[in-house]
């Protein structure tokens, strides 16, 4: 059978059953091959996120129970209490209250030779006594890192324990005086109940389903891979690996291909079918009319084509024109959205999310000299309360633009933070004058002159700044660096504000 005994119509369904069935077939090799692995890819990027988005909410959690043990351990009544001199502790400030108010259910205090001078489990959900004879005789263990822990200043210590077959946070900390100094007066510890009511906070938070369990709950659950479930192992105070965090993925990992894709290719390769069919159609049509007419011709008869088929280029013309214009909108909006996904409304700087990027980009690079500073205006909440929430924003707005057009002899990148927060990054291949290029922006604010009758350090708007300053150090977690920078920014608060304190990052 040669091929030259085909009709057109007849070549184009075994071309377009050919094409059809190639379709598919490359259709699912691309997927195979490509999509699918990247499909997948984003999945667990987006739930390694997830997973982030769970350990920062831990993280804060901790930091607020180390914060709630350092406003009582540094305290002078606690010392009192210990030194027998100040027995109205109890009632007036650890009290049923205080267990509600932070969500604890254990609080104990030991002296100097850790003796133990008072403790107290209760519920403060069904207001009743709890037995803490699993620990009675477990207290040095438990206290071991602040035992070990300097005493020139205050260092809470916060780690996960199981207790009575349940999770909890375990804080610790020495004793000192309303400074935090002289830390040897004794010890502190708070117990922290992390079960469902936790894992209901951290859904809350996240949108995720969180479980917290200990090993005895499930002890095969770390051995089984499960798809769409993360687990996250948390060390107790001997450093063993007694309870984990179960997390139930929002995104899923998707399937090679569903039926619903599968419906759809199979659909698009009978519509390219039939598709193709029409073409030819189309196509064979004035080939068969040329023939008639040259039939005509042949036989004397008078004929010609009609002129409609012209009228075919001129609509894909204009189709395409339109298509253009469609696409050259959707361009117009993108940019805008990723305009306003790397910007704040408000102030019109840079987000968290850029200068997530931006930090990302630097650790690429690893430029040499980088510092990040985080400028607070002080008093800000007065300011707002009293000259009203409107010009409140007008002054971020100002001290935003303040802040980019600040001298400097580096790379600047301006964020606001968060509130009355900014975030600055500065970068060079020489090195930074990091208490220059903080004045000048602490100065950049200043000289705003903007009127504050209800700031108690000036009669206009300052602004405090912390430093981290990396030094040579490689670029790592911007979380850490943070914390360098707020704790830099939280003493330049105390000492007075209006002024810059800088700390070097230590790795």
């Amino acid at each position: 059978m040669q091929i030259s005994n085909f009709s057109i119509k007849q070549l184009t369904v075994i071309a377009s059953v050919m094409m059809a069935v190639t379709f598919v077939l490359f259709y699912l090799t691309f997927r195979y091959f490509w999509t699918y692995d990247t499909a997948v890819e984003l999945a667990i990027e987006r739930q390694n996120e997830e997973v982030r988005r769970v350990k920062t909410l831990i993280h804060l959690q901790k930091n607020d129970l180390a914060k709630s043990i350092s406003d009582y351990a540094a305290w002078d009544e606690v010392v009192d209490f210990i030194e027998g001199n100040n027995d109205d502790l109890l009632v007036d400030s650890i009290n049923e209250h205080s267990f509600s108010a932070l969500q604890i259910n254990g609080v104990f205090i030991f002296d100097a030779d850790v003796s133990l001078m008072w403790g107290r489990m209760y519920d403060y959900i069904y207001k009743q006594e709890l037995s803490y004879d699993e620990i009675r005789y477990k207290f040095g263990a438990l206290l071991a890192e602040s035992l070990r822990s300097r005493t020139d200043r205050i260092t809470p210590f916060v780690r996960f324990l199981v207790l009575n077959e349940q999770p909890h946070l375990l804080a610790t900390s020495r004793v000192c005086n309303s400074d935090g100094i002289d830390c040897d007066k004794g010890y502190m510890m708070i117990l922290k109940p992390v079960g469902e009511t936790f894992s209901r906070t951290l859904q809350q938070a996240t949108g995720l389903q969180v479980h917290i369990k200990t090993k005895r709950d499930d002890d095969t659950i770390l051995d089984r891979a499960q798809d769409n479930i993360s687990i996250i192992e948390k060390n107790d105070y001997r450093n063993d690996e007694t309870l984990f965090l179960e997390i139930h993925h929002s995104v899923k990992l998707p399937p090679f291909i569903t039926w619903g894709e599968l419906s759809a290719v199979l659909a698009f390769a009978v519509f390219m079918f039939a598709f193709n069919l029409s073409v030819v159609h189309i196509m064979v049509r004035p080939i068969k009319r040329a023939r008639s007419a040259l039939d005509q011709l042949m036989s004397g008869e008078s004929s010609q084509l009609t002129q409609q088929d012209t009228f075919i280029s001129y609509e894909m013309r204009d189709f395409v024109y339109r298509v253009n214009e469609v696409i050259s909108q959707l361009e117009s909006k993108q940019q805008e959205l990723e305009w306003i996904a790397h910007h704040d409304a408000l102030t019109k700087v840079g987000n968290r999310r850029s200068l997530q990027q931006h930090w990302q980009t630097l650790v690429e690079k690893q430029p040499k000299h980088t510092s990040l500073l985080l400028i607070d205006i002080d008093y800000f909440k007065p300011f707002n309360d009293h000259y009203g929430h409107v010009e409140g924003d007008n002054v971020l707005q100002q001290v935003a633009t303040a802040l980019k057009e600040a001298p400097t002899e580096s790379s600047k990148f301006v964020a606001r933070f968060g509130g009355e927060e900014f975030c600055v990054v500065l970068s060079n291949d020489s090195p930074l004058n990091n208490r220059q290029e903080a004045e000048w922006l602490r100065a950049a604010v200043e000289t705003l002159t903007i009127r504050h009758h209800y700031s108690p350090i000036a009669a206009h708007l300052t602004a405090s700044i912390g430093v981290a300053d990396c030094g040579l150090q490689p670029l790592g977690d911007l979380q850490d660096l943070f914390l360098v920078a707020d704790r830099a920014l939280y003493e330049a608060k105390d000492a007075g504000r209006n002024q810059v304190v800088i700390h070097l990052s230590e790795r």
